[in-house]
């Protein structure tokens, strides 16, 4: 096997997924070291932040590849956005939903052949400021979305998808909405609102296809919102939501953004990539950032 010359550093979530850590560490090692001439393995610390440590790697290495869920890949791409490294993903988590987007949720073996030969591609980031700041690769939810993603941590004995339904049902019957104040690329309306999602990448909660038409590499944020419908009607539409919005859902709706700003009435709850940003948040800005942070596809 030819080795590559780029250097690659691997940054691995030991607490994500499920397996043997150990066999783990000893595959990604063992094929870091068959595939590159220069390349590290990371195990993250319980005290380590994640960014800061993926930013720092950055400095040193061409590629840095996040090892888990779409947490671990947000913790990542906030280290490594406004850098020249490329970003890497290998999906081990039990939420891959950016690995889907970008088509590399298959084996290890493949997606070390895809580390190892395929070019990098510019894509877009999230851009979030004001009661809380970060950068989002794949989704950026509140209101209902970001309150069913932080109840659906308190499910410590269960895993996949179904923690995020029964988020979304708890969520549903505490939150019943709230009055925003929208900026739109400039236009301005206010409505009562149940959620708000910015999505970048098409699914989120790992079967929800929210966003079917949202493109990476556009320069636009799909911007999806639902008005305030009843706890029953929630419950009805959530199954629909593996096959993506329905046309007879009047109360959602999908619109092509570069900046969104979002004033609440109500304190809101906040998700970026399934990583919880706050449950106070009332002020926020949000805006596309093109080609800001290079990736390694299966494209």
């Amino acid at each position: 096997m030819q080795k590559s010359h780029s250097s690659i550093c691997f940054i691995v979530n030991p607490a994500a997924g499920k397996g043997d850590r150990q066999t783990l560490h000893r595959i990604i090692s063992g094929e870091a070291e068959a595939r590159w001439h220069t390349s590290e393995v990371v195990n993250v610390q319980a005290n380590d932040s994640v960014s800061e440590l993926a930013k720092r790697k950055a400095q040193t290495f061409d590629i840095i590849v996040a090892c888990g869920g779409d947490g671990t890949v947000n913790s990542v791409v906030s280290g490594l956005a406004e850098t020249n490294a490329t970003l890497g993903v290998l999906p081990i988590g039990t939420g891959n939903d950016f690995a889907k987007a970008i088509q590399v949720r298959c084996s290890l073996t493949r997606c070390f052949e895809i580390l190892q030969h395929h070019p990098p591609v510019p894509i877009d980031l999230i851009r979030y400021s004001g009661d809380a700041d970060g950068w989002c690769v794949n989704t950026l939810g509140l209101g209902l979305d970001g309150l069913a993603n932080y109840y659906s941590k308190s499910y410590k004995w269960l895993s996949g998808p179904i923690v995020y339904v029964l988020g979304a049902i708890k969520s549903a019957w505490k939150f019943r909405g709230s009055q925003v104040q929208l900026n739109v690329d400039g236009d301005r309306f206010s409505e009562k609102l149940l959620m708000m999602t910015a999505c970048n990448g098409k699914w989120e909660g790992g079967k929800f296809y929210l966003a079917p038409d949202a493109d990476l590499t556009d320069g636009l944020i799909n911007f999806i919102t639902i008005k305030k419908i009843s706890f029953l009607k929630i419950l009805f539409y959530l199954p629909f939501f593996r096959w993506g919005p329905q046309k007879w859902m009047k109360e959602l709706k999908t619109e092509l953004s570069r900046e969104i700003d979002i004033l609440s009435e109500l304190p809101l709850a906040v998700h970026a990539d399934g990583e919880h940003a706050g449950s106070e948040i009332r002020n926020l800005k949000i805006n596309i950032v093109p080609g800001a942070l290079k990736v390694i596809t299966g494209y």
